[in-house]
């Protein structure tokens, strides 16, 4: 997919240019600074019992599409970076992260293990047009075979990459999560504020649906008076049914210190009318109590048996 057709999805794009193949130590777009990171590993291990993966890998620390909501601001504290725009405006890319992969792949045997890519950080993000971390990776994947692969986004920049998508469908299990919590565009452009639109997200499911990839709506997060309401939901279960979604799931907000750093104040400038129940809800931990959780997911639990979510896909012949 060529640039210029990815700048109405990422108009911030207009005024950055190609690196030098040889990576500097750090570059800018307007007020974004991209900064190569040297790893050791690729794979993370997930130990979390009650997630559906084994294995995690996210290409870029940082993430540009600057979502109000994101979990995942606590990163960049790792590197010492405690301001909440550090996190949109500092994205760090994963260098060789291709032949480290396909080191450890020779080291380990991960046949049948769920690994997911993109589990904090968008793996689609601006950055990938330039960098293609992501697609390297994917390159890697081709080698072997047997895998769970899962990879969530909320960027049409995926589909360049739909034929090697297709290509690892054939010797891989491969899902695909493309992230929507609002069809509305005015309410998308407050709270994702870097994200293409949610109708482009939406012709990117159906098109990964279409080519016969297993694809998931991830309504995440739920937020309590923003977008949990059977109003609200209803036609994205719609939207997706029609897009060909396999299914379509959901979880609470949950708040850590750092992103509750940008949440709240993003809260009471937007919804200054929730700061109070938002403050009662998570004023002394970053979950939802489980009976608030149960009643924040009540419609949509009745929205997803009304459209007959999940739905079967045929097996493969």
């Amino acid at each position: 997919m060529a640039e210029q057709a990815l700048l109405p999805l990422y108009p911030q794009l207009t005024a950055l240019g190609t690196p030098a193949p040889t990576a500097s130590p750090s570059r800018e777009n307007n007020d974004v600074e991209y900064v190569p990171l040297a790893i050791g590993s690729v794979l993370n291990r997930c130990l979390n019992p009650r997630l559906p993966f084994r294995w995690t890998i996210n290409p870029y620390r940082g993430c540009e599409l600057a979502c109000t909501y994101c979990y995942a601001r606590y990163t960049h504290r790792f590197f010492e970076l405690t301001r909440w725009q550090d996190f949109e405006r500092r994205i760090f890319f994963k260098r060789r992260a291709a032949s480290r992969l396909e080191r450890e792949l020779r080291r380990r045997d991960l046949r049948r293990q769920p690994i997911a890519i993109g589990t904090a950080t968008d793996p689609y993000q601006p950055a990938e047009i330039h960098y293609r971390v992501t697609r390297s990776l994917l390159e890697v994947f081709a080698s072997v075979e047997s895998l769970e692969l899962s990879i969530t986004t909320k960027s049409p920049l995926i589909l360049r990459d739909l034929d090697l998508l297709t290509t690892l469908d054939r010797v891989h299990s491969v899902t695909a999560q493309v992230t929507i919590t609002t069809l509305d565009p005015g309410l998308a452009r407050r709270i994702e504020q870097r994200a293409p639109s949610p109708q482009a997200r939406l012709r990117t499911v159906r098109t990964l649906a279409a080519a016969g990839i297993s694809t998931t709506v991830f309504c995440m997060p739920l937020m309590p008076g923003i977008n949990n309401d059977e109003d609200s939901l209803a036609p994205l279960f719609a939207a997706a049914r029609d897009a060909g979604a396999d299914d379509v799931v959901a979880s609470p907000l949950f708040l850590r210190p750092a992103a509750r750093d940008r949440f709240l104040p993003w809260l009471r400038s937007e919804f200054p009318a929730l700061e109070g129940l938002y403050r009662s809800l998570y004023g002394r931990q970053d979950y939802l109590p489980t009976v608030q959780r149960d009643r924040l997911m009540a419609h949509f639990r009745h929205l997803r048996l009304l459209y007959g979510f999940p739905r079967r896909r045929a097996a493969r012949g």
